[in-house]
């Protein structure tokens, strides 16, 4: 079945399909991308474990390589992971589907890791889904939320660090009614 939905979705000119199957299912995973002319196979935005990233690489089951340094390996493995998915000819291009904390530190990671002598584009998923999930939502506990422009870029400070201001008083009030009711 994945691979029909693939072929369908390489003939609309569909850039990649994420997690088309699980992801320990490392031989098909191959098998999908192997079949395919464009179509890019992308994965790893939920695993955790150092092994099944090396099993992934080791079985060529992805194109697009899509961690979240908020779930597995912290910035600094994923540094490593990244290096050796470009040495593959792979994209990293983390997941990020969590707060404004997480996101800061996948879009460092996706600014300082990708080869841009290799890839003309550099990738971030992150959460924007309004009405329910807004930047000021996600982002509630910093002074000003991250935002993007217009064409949906985001352009990093250069402050040191991740460059994040948290609103101290608003911490410490969800902080303080989070205490109440636990």
């Amino acid at each position: 079945r994945a691979l029909e939905v693939a072929r369908v979705l390489e003939d609309h000119g569909v850039y990649w399909m994420e997690e088309p199957l699980a992801r320990g299912d490392y031989a098909n995973l191959a098998a999908l991308r192997r079949e395919m002319r464009t179509l890019k196979i992308a994965g790893g935005e939920l695993t955790r474990e150092p092994y099944e990233f090396d099993q992934l690489l080791e079985h060529g089951g992805l194109d697009i390589y899509q961690p979240d340094a908020a779930v597995t390996l912290g910035m600094s493995g994923l540094v490593r992971l990244a290096a050796k998915a470009a040495d593959r000819g792979c994209l990293f291009t983390p997941h990020t589907w969590g707060g404004g904390i997480g996101l800061l530190a996948n879009a460092h990671l996706a600014a300082g890791v990708t080869a841009p002598e290799k890839f003309s584009q550099t990738f971030l998923e992150y959460p924007h889904d309004p009405p329910e999930w807004t930047s000021q939502r996600r982002d509630f506990i910093f002074c000003r939320p991250v935002e993007t422009d217009a064409g949906g870029k985001l352009t990093l400070s250069d402050r040191p660090g991740l460059a994040l201001e948290l609103d101290e008083e608003r911490l410490k009030a969800t902080l303080s009614h989070r205490q109440t009711y636990c």
